[in-house]
Formats: C-alpha cells, sequence, structure tokens
C-alpha cells in the first residue's frame, strides 16, 4: 500500500524553500556583507591613521635631530632667536615659550620623548583593533560562507521538490 502526498504539497513545499533561500540571500547574507564591509572600512582607516601617526613619530625624531645639529653648531652658547625657538616647538603647548639652549635641552628631549611614546601607544591601540577586526572579519566571512551554502542547499532541494510534479505526471 503505497501513501503517498499529493503534488501540489510537494511543490509547495518547494516553493516554499526556495522563497526562504531567497530571503536569506536577500537579507541575512547582504546584511553580513554589509558588516563586512563596515569592518574593512574601519581597518583601511586605522591604518591610514597608523601611517600618519607614523610620520608624526618621524617627523618628531627629524626636529630632535634638527635640535641637536643646531646646539652642536652654535658656537656661543647663546640661545636661539624666539623665533626660531618657537617654530621647533610649537607642536609642543607647554614649550611654546622656551628658547632652545642647553640649559632647556633636557626638558625639550623629554618632551618629544613623551609625545612620541603617546603616539606609539596611539598606533599599539590601532594595530590591536585591527587585529580585533579581523578576526570580526573572519567570522563574518564564515557566517556568510554557511548562510550561502544553507541558501544554495535549500534552492536545490526546493527545485527538487518543485520537479517531483514532472516525475509524478511521467510515473502516471
Amino acid at each position: 500500500m503505497r501513501v503517498g502526498m499529493p503534488t501540489w504539497v510537494i511543490v509547495a513545499i518547494g516553493l516554499v524553500l526556495n522563497i526562504v533561500a531567497a530571503l536569506m540571500t536577500n537579507f541575512v547574507i547582504d546584511d553580513l556583507g554589509e558588516e563586512a564591509a563596515l569592518v574593512i572600512e574601519t581597518q583601511t582607516n586605522n591604518n591610514q591613521i597608523i601611517q600618519l601617526t607614523w610620520q608624526q613619530v618621524d617627523a618628531l625624531e627629524r626636529r630632535r635631530e634638527t635640535i641637536t645639529i643646531i646646539l652642536a653648531s652654535n658656537t656661543d652658547s647663546e640661545a636661539l632667536t624666539a623665533m626660531f625657538s618657537q617654530r621647533l616647538l610649537s607642536s609642543f603647548n607647554d614649550m611654546a615659550d622656551i628658547n632652545i639652549s642647553l640649559q632647556n635641552m633636557p626638558m625639550i628631549m623629554s618632551s618629544i620623548d613623551k609625545k612620541q611614546d603617546l603616539l606609539r601607544n596611539k598606533i599599539d591601540t590601532l594595530y590591536l583593533d585591527n587585529l580585533t577586526l579581523a578576526e570580526t572579519q573572519r567570522d563574518l566571512a564564515g557566517k556568510i560562507s554557511a548562510y550561502r551554502n544553507l541558501a544554495l542547499f535549500l534552492q536545490v532541494l526546493g527545485l527538487a521538490l518543485i520537479m517531483a510534479r514532472d516525475l509524478s505526471r511521467k510515473s502516471k
């Protein structure tokens, strides 16, 4: 004795599976794709900030070298002109009025070191953020892949059930 389901039920189930697969692709996978794109954009922005911050660290080192060279070549140990000192120390708010001289060198070098340390800490933080974002990106890519595979499976299964209509006609 053969107990069967009506063909229209099998076809309806196949259609529902195809609709579910399409909705999954349209909403879930697209949303995860947008989220992954935001993660990649944030990583790119962080990389640009890291690059600019390294340039600032390098510029501070060039400034340190310039100050050292000027003091080494200055035969009279008088302080440099206020304008020249102000220009070289313009990025240090707390030293805007200090003249570059041998007496002020330890304080100037210490300030440069502190500013470089702050910039390096910023770079470290952004780098660690990028590592976390890379892990998030891998997780999102895995989810996207799993949902795509599930959607494909549902589509194939749905099409197979729809094709059951044609097979049931041939068997009669």
